[in-house]
């Protein structure tokens, strides 16, 4: 069913999103004087949230939507 898909999803989105903001935020410079990981501007499109590149945000996308479609598919595997 994907509407109970995307409901799972957009409540493990939203609850990975605070803890994830706060880690790679520290770690882009948000909350710090310098950042501790640099980016190479010419491998990243230049857009930031805060100080983290949307590439981060997509990356953590995927890996939650994969990681629910994964278990969907077990989960309707197993039972059939």
């Amino acid at each position: 069913n994907i509407i109970k898909f995307a409901k799972e999803f957009a409540i493990s989105y939203l609850i990975l999103l605070f803890p994830f903001l706060i880690v790679n935020g520290t770690l882009t410079g948000s909350f710090t004087a310098e950042p501790i990981v640099w980016y190479n501007e010419n491998a990243i499109l230049g857009i930031r949230v805060l100080t983290i590149p949307i590439e981060d945000f997509l990356y953590a996308f995927s890996l939650i939507i994969l990681n629910i479609a994964l278990v969907d598919f077990l989960i309707k595997l197993k039972n059939h």
